[in-house]
């Protein structure tokens, strides 16, 4: 059985070689699925750098009515990890910051 830096090894190899999940896989005599789940699961491994420097931080948000605003749009939240936040006009304040905490952990999906 192969260990996971013999993976890492393959995969690399596969991505250098420009040639298809199925050629490779053929040629080095392993199934293409296996080639596609390592890439998968040495990506979800690795840390995000900016998982490596420090914690996300939040800042503080005050939310403001403005009469003269006839449809308020939806703002969108990008956070470091990729994932993205919409929030609608009449949010609850309290939900939403449970809801971006759980949203910025670098958990795998």
């Amino acid at each position: 059985m192969a260990t996971k830096a013999e993976w890492a090894e393959r995969v690399e190899r596969w991505e250098r070689s420009g040639l298809s999940a199925e050629k490779f896989a053929r040629r080095e005599g392993y199934k293409p699925k296996q080639l596609y789940w390592w890439r998968w699961k040495l990506r979800a491994d690795r840390p995000s750098p900016s998982s490596l420097t420090e914690a996300p931080r939040f800042l503080p948000v005050h939310v403001v009515t403005d009469a003269s605003v006839v449809a308020p749009e939806p703002i969108e939240i990008a956070l470091p990890n990729g994932r993205v936040v919409r929030v609608r006009p009449g949010f609850d304040p309290a939900t939403l910051e449970r809801v971006l905490a759980l949203a910025a952990e670098e958990t795998p999906c």
